[in-house]
């Protein structure tokens, strides 16, 4: 048990725990190309029409997922280390489906009517078992570590910039658990790897203090592999991938001349060919084109699709508000504690900086043209149905910034200011409430040609119906509350002793005094 002694070690442990603890039973768009992969050894996913809006039946007959399949992949190893056992799951639901001659039981008591139909779909298919478990797996085996192991690089990265030790680990918890890192945790999603890629690139190209400005060979090829990943997970990731590399060049240049920075860039260029060429490739087999994003021949799956070309246009200024401010999915809604990176730090010295003046010219830079792409695709309307997702590359990056103040708060308002914002991400990560309220808002004010509609019934969607508020009321009316719990509750009626507050709450308490006591541990044995 040595090993607890290290402070990285329990904070991974910690925060692998508590995400694992809030997984959520969504079945994603990426689970299907992986279910599809072990299955059959290819991307088709003919047994699944119809259970998602991304799944299409394209001109050879088969069916395909419109999006970039590197998270599917990504997912392959937990999913297939655990077939057997969804085998196995399978194989009881398909059973019960035969004894019952069909007539299953598909109660779900949830007031989204589409998740009603895709339970029914999936109860009859037999499937209703292994999804649930296969969201488990790819949520405790996958996105759970995955975060931890970004939450361990902040803090690492924060004391290598001379956080002392125990104000890094404070900021770190609330880097896991008051910032968006806690509510996608929950479930598969590819923004999470393109966050971790860019993230993890970054760090890589940034010469510390006392490093040589050449970077090692080994570097500069994990950093563009890294980059190739982003591109190969998302095509957003294309526009933070060409900074990274301009700021590699800029960076190098200034010190060793622009030659000598072109050709370290080589390694870079070559780490990152394998994930854009394994995009290009399976665009190929399942569109017939290597060009050719799924998007481009989707059918009509929603009322964006003609707008610009194929949703992309140019930066909307309403895009780009609601993608900082939506109380559906905005990111200071979802995060009000990376308000503190847009403060200005008056009265800090350079060099108590987390990030010096030239990464944090960087990071803004990055963080302006990201949010432009963002609204640039007004597909970002569509995030009421997830929340805050399209932004979170930034939220590390942010977080940086907003420790030049945080590092230096007093502790009694730190400790004040932590409370409130782990409440905060805690509530909405138990709840996942969604509302197109907003949207049905613009297209009111669309139709009757009056843009004020929009801006007159914003508070009041704000204050009562909009995902961020509705979840506290939901919390205040209901109790603490698990996601996946819930979904159990609703999907068995019989078993009422399920929706009791304090079975959630054992729980929850249960989990905070297990991670409790293997933090005092640790500590014990680090003092020994």
């Amino acid at each position: 048990m040595r090993w607890l002694a290290s402070v990285k070690v329990r904070l991974f442990l910690v925060c692998w725990i508590v995400y694992s603890a809030f997984f959520a039973t969504n079945v994603v768009r990426e689970h299907y190309p992986a279910f599809a992969l072990i299955e059959r050894g290819d991307w088709i996913c003919d047994r699944y029409e119809g259970f998602h809006a991304d799944l299409f039946r394209h001109v050879d007959g088969h069916v395909y997922t419109g999006n970039n399949v590197m998270g599917s992949l990504i997912a392959v190893p937990p999913l297939l280390a655990f077939d057997p056992l969804l085998d196995a799951l399978e194989e009881r639901s398909q059973k019960e489906l035969a004894a019952s001659g069909g007539d299953v039981d598909a109660t779900y008591e949830t007031k989204y009517p589409l998740r009603q139909a895709l339970f029914r779909r999936v109860k009859q298919a037999g499937l209703d078992l292994r999804f649930g478990a296969a969201t488990a797996v790819t949520s405790a085996f996958l996105m759970a570590p995955l975060c931890a192991g970004l939450v361990v690089l902040v803090f690492s990265t924060l004391l290598a910039r001379g956080i002392a030790r125990e104000r890094a680990t404070w900021l770190a918890f609330l880097f896991a658990f008051a910032t968006p890192v806690f509510y996608r945790s929950a479930h598969l999603n590819h923004n999470v790897f393109l966050m971790l890629a860019l993230f993890g690139a970054f760090l890589l190209l940034w010469p510390r203090p006392g490093e040589s400005e050449r970077l090692s060979t080994a570097r500069r090829a994990w950093a563009g592999f890294l980059c190739g990943m982003a591109i190969a997970l998302d095509y957003a990731g294309v526009v933070p991938a060409g900074m990274l590399a301009l700021y590699f060049v800029a960076t190098r240049a200034r010190g060793a001349g622009l030659a000598t920075a072109l050709r370290e860039c080589v390694p870079s260029v070559l780490a990152a060919l394998p994930p854009i060429l394994f995009l290009l490739g399976t665009q190929w087999s399942m569109y017939g084109d290597p060009f050719t994003p799924g998007q481009m021949v989707m059918p009509r799956q929603n009322e964006y699709v003609d707008t610009g070309a194929r949703g992309i246009m140019l930066p909307s200024g309403e895009v780009f508000l609601k993608n900082l401010v939506s109380p559906s999915w905005g990111l200071l809604p979802f995060a009000p504690l990376l308000a503190f990176a847009f403060l200005p730090g008056r009265g800090l010295r350079e060099e108590e900086r987390v990030l010096p003046r030239r990464e944090r010219a960087w990071v803004w830079a990055f963080t302006l043209a990201f949010f432009l792409f963002c609204a640039m695709n007004i597909y970002s309307l569509l995030q009421f149905n997830t929340g805050f997702r399209y932004l979170l590359p930034v939220v590390p990056f942010l977080f940086l910034l907003a420790a030049d103040q945080l590092a230096r708060l007093e502790r009694r308002w730190l400790a004040a200011l932590s409370i409130a914002v782990v409440l905060h991400a805690t509530v909405l990560s138990m709840t996942r409430e969604v509302s197109d309220t907003e949207n049905d808002l613009r297209r009111l004010a669309v139709a009757l040609d009056r843009p004020s509609i929009a801006l007159d019934g914003y508070w009041e969607v704000l204050f009562t119906q909009a995902p961020v508020p509705a979840s506290f009321v939901r919390i205040v009316n209901e109790g603490p509350q698990l996601p996946w719990l819930t979904v159990l509750r609703q999907t068995s009626p019989q078993a009422p002793w399920l929706g009791s507050p304090f079975l959630a709450l054992g729980i929850v308490v249960a989990i905070a005094v297990l991670c409790a006591g293997l933090w005092r541990s640790g500590a014990a044995l680090e003092r020994r």
